[in-house]
């Protein structure tokens, strides 16, 4: 059986008694009576029948790993959370596993928002996102929503006005319109993600996981360039990251971004607005995509990535502490739980989780876009319930 930390949410309760006057009552708990379902509570100071109070388990949630701390977590696809079996199954096994947290869709590549209605579309994808929400929470289930942002192809279609521009190399002056890319020096593209996060966090959710925070790779002989206004493409990815710390500063929920899995080895933004050493200032977490399917041959000095994880994955994070310094606790990697031209079993999972955990961080996510895992590689035989008496934050926040 899993074990669980149950945090106690009220650990000081306010007693309406005549004999507190309204005052915080301290509950005393007697260790003979935790179980595996409930605990009661005693308040020395209250008379009367009121001087007891049972809390069922139901009623007890896991700390809220320090917000976000230690998270280990796994994707879950929009396609994947609006199956009611599907995500219960998911639920019920990241719950009796080693595992803590889903990151969950808002909005995809496509542009389609996931848990509300869209102009153009009919119905919503996740119809019970709050309850997905609600269930997980009770269950000690950290909840990051994934978002996104730049990468939307219904909103560049939709305004082209608010579209990325590329100048055509050919005389620097003819201008395309993307299709599938919305501008970062857009406000109007800014205000529109940022009112989905917003929702979303009204929804209950612990964490707001920017992802396509960027602009798009172009080719070395493209015949296209990023047209740029006024702005760096690295400076105004930061002016974005200040403008969404300031809109959800009242909603008090974490924000991270994701980048592509070199920044933490080349300097610079490749070209794309990714500079690990300025976003880190503005995110509470990064999480670089170290997939190592994604490396070619000889990188770090390994022959075939794909086919060696923790070299990748330990050498990645190891240039990534030494860009980031004292921010070198925010990382919070994505790993890879797919397969591609070498299949990704137990032992190569597993192998890059040792490589993150030998790196000294403690948090990671795993990634497959099917949302397909098998959980059995995180389930520790013959662990028993223990019941941890401290204050949950989980919920503090809302």
């Amino acid at each position: 059986m899993k074990k669980v930390l149950i945090g106690l949410f009220l650990l000081i309760i306010l007693v309406n008694s005549s004999n507190t006057q309204g005052k915080l009552a301290t509950p005393k708990v007697n260790l003979e009576d935790l179980s595996e379902s409930s605990l009661t509570l005693s308040y020395p100071e209250v008379e009367g029948e009121d001087n007891l109070h049972t809390l069922n388990r139901i009623d007890l949630v896991d700390p809220h790993i320090s917000y976000g701390k230690d998270v280990r977590g796994v994707y879950v696809s929009a396609w994947a959370a609006s199956n009611r079996r599907r995500i219960t199954t998911i639920l019920d096994e990241v719950e009796e596993s080693n595992l803590n947290a889903i990151v969950i869709d808002l909005k995809d590549t496509d542009g389609i928002i996931t848990f509300k209605e869209q102009e153009g579309r009919s119905g919503t994808l996740i119809r019970d996102f709050k309850d997905i929400v609600d269930q997980a929470h009770r269950r000690g289930i950290y909840v990051i929503a994934r978002l996104a942002v730049f990468n939307d192809n219904i909103f560049a279609e939709n305004n082209p006005d608010h579209a990325l521009e590329y100048l055509s190399a050919k005389d620097n002056e003819t201008i395309i319109r993307s299709e599938k890319w919305t501008s970062p020096y857009s406000k109007e593209v800014w205000d529109y993600n940022l009112e989905i996060a917003k929702r979303a966090a009204d929804l209950g959710v612990d964490e707001i996981k920017f992802d396509y925070i960027r602009f798009p790779t172009l080719a070395r002989n493209s015949t296209l360039i990023i047209k740029e206004e006024g702005y760096s493409k690295s400076e105004i990815i930061i002016e974005f990251l200040k403008y969404a710390n300031q809109e959800l500063e009242e909603y008090n929920v974490i924000k991270s971004a994701d980048v592509f899995g070199l920044t933490t080895t080349i300097p610079g933004d490749l070209n794309i607005g990714q500079d690990i050493t300025k976003l880190a200032h503005y995110v509470d977490y990064l999480s670089p995509m170290i997939y190592p399917s994604h490396y070619d041959s000889g990188m770090y000095g390994v022959n075939d990535p794909d086919a060696n994880p923790y070299p990748i994955i330990y050498r990645s994070l190891r240039d990534a502490k030494r860009k980031l310094g004292d921010d070198s606790y925010k990382l919070r990697p994505w790993l890879q739980n797919f397969s591609l031209r070498h299949r990704y079993g137990e032992e190569e999972v597993l192998d890059q989780i040792r490589a993150v955990e030998d790196q000294g961080i403690n948090g990671w996510l795993l990634w497959n876009p099917r949302s397909v895992y098998d959980f059995s590689f995180f389930k520790e035989e013959g662990e028993s319930v223990e019941w941890s008496l401290q204050g949950s934050e989980l919920f503090l926040k809302r």
